[in-house]
């Protein structure tokens, strides 16, 4: 079952309100606490009474009263500032548009072959080294031309390949060169 995005309940925010109760509840019953301990304890001093026991228990509940209404009104702060984030975050939400996965990013490039001469000299020159041809931007090198549109009598020989490195012993005379 899903939930309606535009109920009067869609904007209610329960972890929040939740947090507000709890604030209440714990700041009026440490102020109740507080209240009633040190009602006793004004109440053993005028009566000049002999009972310690209720004395200390006035103290004891004085101090859990105070510690109460603090954690209360603390409990309101954070609650405040986390209130105040969550507005933040859902007034920021509906001002964004969503964004839809179909839609792909537009990247205006012009020439994807456009670079500075000093990212292109090395690689020219190791290509020189290397005895491999490279063409400008746009045109097709002319060592690339495919062998069949050459006619066979133009096609050069291929250069016989070296089966060695010329360490190993062979038959042949070696020559000076």
């Amino acid at each position: 079952m899903s939930q309606k995005s535009s109920g009067p309940l869609s904007k209610f925010n329960l972890a929040l309100a939740l947090l507000w109760l709890v604030d209440v509840v714990v700041t009026v019953a440490g102020y109740l606490v507080l209240t009633s301990s040190n009602a006793t304890q004004a109440e053993f001093y005028t009566s000049q009474s002999s009972d310690y026991v209720a004395y200390f228990t006035a103290q004891s509940g004085s101090n859990l009263g105070a510690t109460l209404l603090g954690a209360g009104v603390i409990g309101f702060i954070i609650t405040l500032a986390a209130h105040a984030v969550s507005w933040s975050i859902s007034k920021n939400a509906v001002v964004t548009s969503p964004v839809n996965a179909t839609d792909e990013p537009d990247f205006d490039f012009d020439d994807d072959t456009d670079f500075d001469a000093e990212e292109t000299a090395p690689v020219q020159a190791r290509a020189a080294e290397a005895g491999t041809v490279t063409a400008a931007a746009g045109t097709a090198p002319a060592d690339l031309t495919p062998a069949a549109s050459v006619p066979a009598d133009e096609q050069a020989p291929a250069a016989p390949a070296e089966t060695g490195t010329g360490d190993e012993p062979t038959d042949e005379p070696k020559t000076a060169r």
